[in-house]
């Protein structure tokens, strides 16, 4: 965060429209498949999709945790942030917006990668990787591991 606030903390554009226009920008640069879960009052927790690859076709996950996002707008608040009330920092829709918009702006910067063929998609989106069958993202595999073999004292104690 910076010192001006977390970044899109004040709009208003709902979470429906940017996950739209989130699914639009992946089809566009080679996701083949689309398809949300949501939480039991019907808001979407996750956008998944797919991409062909060389050696199959892979999918990956996106979310947010809305709940965590509150509760950093509602600190924001406290720290006298004047564009946003204390009423919009308690707000889960709003947290929802925030965080969707988060995401779709991080996938637009990461897709002028992808143009300029510097990274291929599943570069981008290594971290989501989702495993269908275990239900988690290659990042929760690798932290539920412990990173082994990745972290820095592993090789240096050889």
């Amino acid at each position: 965060m910076t010192s001006k606030g977390l970044k899109n903390y004040t709009t208003e554009i709902p979470a429906q429209r940017t996950i739209s226009e989130i699914e639009e920008i992946l089809v566009k640069h080679g996701a083949t498949d689309t398809w949300k879960q949501y939480d039991s009052a019907g808001k979407v927790i996750a956008l998944n999709f797919a991409v062909n690859t060389e050696f199959g076709k892979m999918p990956f996950k996106l979310s947010i945790d809305a709940q965590v996002i509150c509760e950093v707008l509602k600190e924001q608040s406290k720290r006298g942030f004047k564009s946003i009330s204390r009423k919009q920092a308690s707000d889960i829709e709003h947290a929802r917006n925030v965080g969707w918009r988060i995401i779709k702006d991080w996938i637009d910067a990461q897709m002028a990668m992808v143009s300029l063929k510097m990274r291929k998609l599943e570069q981008i989106f290594l971290a989501d990787i989702y495993d269908m069958q275990r239900e988690k993202t290659f990042f929760q595999i690798l932290r539920d591991k412990g990173y082994a073999g990745l972290l820095m004292e592993s090789h240096e104690q050889k």
